[in-house]
């Protein structure tokens, strides 16, 4: 067996190297012991440490194993505190004793490659802070853009008015994710939580715009809720991005998540607003946005289909009427 230099890391709760101790391994001894004592190869500022806590050897395998020294507290593996142990291997060659998270590498481990210093064209659109400012830009255009479709009588101050009033919600949703991922990942990743929902609520618009044109030109039937359900797919997409960079739940776990919230949502919605049409006899349909009749790409309703249906629409107007009298008639007695 020849000799063999290893490196302790000790470790916060998310991964970050706080410090490290290189240590040389002898052909003769290629174990090494962490305490608080001063005995120990690896010296622990903890109290919870014992003074000569667990010992840890190189296999010449490359295996890293834990044995515990007769401590009160164990050594924590894989989240599981264990007593007594010898010769239990590490998975990726990590431990807690005490308090203090330690890791240890190996000449074996294989390493990541550099990091670049400066971003490269190429790259640039990889880059959270990129994609913010392209995706503030997009969504700014359509804000300015749906803001004017509305015709107001001072452009200027509806525009600003709905600049301030979306960037206000943007700032406290950033805000909270931002503060869940300091919690949880140590990071604020502020440009990342905002390149996310500013993506998606761009994405959202786009897409809305895209749906409602095609419904115009193949003359589908009308759907009310569209715009609610897509809102809440764009929710679900937000919601799984925010979630796998902010919190360490696993994919899968956050497209349940993701999935369950919105839909929960969006179905109690639409509930609650069919339920409350049915009760308002004064209730008219969403306003059919108008585009050139050029777009049609199919042939609409003829005249006598479109009055035929008016009628239906008036005696089912009178039905709720007569039905809301009764109902109130029935209230007085």
């Amino acid at each position: 067996m020849s000799a063999e230099t290893i490196l302790v890391e000790i470790i916060d709760g998310h991964g970050r190297v706080q410090a490290c101790q290189r240590l040389q391994l002898t052909e003769i001894s290629r174990k090494l012991t962490i305490g608080r004592s001063i005995h120990a190869d690896v010296t622990l500022d903890d109290p919870y440490a014992a003074g000569l806590h667990a010992a840890i050897e190189v296999m010449p395998d490359g295996r890293v194993v834990v044995s515990d020294l007769g401590s009160v507290n164990g050594v924590v593996v894989a989240g599981k505190r264990c007593h007594g142990v010898r010769d239990l291997d590490l998975p990726d060659n990590a431990l807690q004793v005490g308090r203090t998270r330690l890791r240890v590498r190996t000449t074996r481990e294989a390493l990541e490659p550099e990091r670049p210093d400066q971003l490269r064209p190429a790259s640039l659109l990889q880059h959270p802070a990129w994609i913010a400012g392209i995706a503030a830009t997009a969504s700014v255009l359509q804000t300015i853009y749906a803001t004017w479709l509305g015709a107001p009588r001072d452009l200027v101050a509806a525009v600003v008015t709905a600049l301030g009033l979306s960037v206000g919600l943007i700032a406290v949703w950033v805000s909270f994710w931002g503060l869940l991922s300091r919690v949880m990942q140590g990071e604020w990743r502020w440009a990342r939580h905002t390149a996310i929902i500013l993506s998606v609520a761009a994405a959202f618009t786009a897409l809305t715009g895209a749906v409602e044109l095609g419904w115009f030109a193949f003359a589908l039937p009308p759907w009310s809720h569209r715009s609610a359900w897509l809102a809440a797919i764009a929710l679900g997409c937000a919601l799984f991005l925010h979630l796998t960079s902010a919190s360490p739940l696993t994919r899968g776990r956050a497209a349940q998540i993701a999935l369950l919230i919105p839909l929960l949502i969006a179905a109690g919605n639409q509930w609650l607003q069919e339920r409350s049409q049915r009760r308002n006899v004064n209730y008219i349909g969403e306003a059919v946005r108008i585009y050139p009749p050029i777009l049609r790409l199919r042939a609409s309703i003829t005249v006598g289909d479109y009055f035929r249906n008016s009628a239906a629409l008036r005696q089912a107007a009178d039905r709720k009427l007569a039905s809301a009298l009764a109902n109130e008639a029935a209230d007085d007695r």
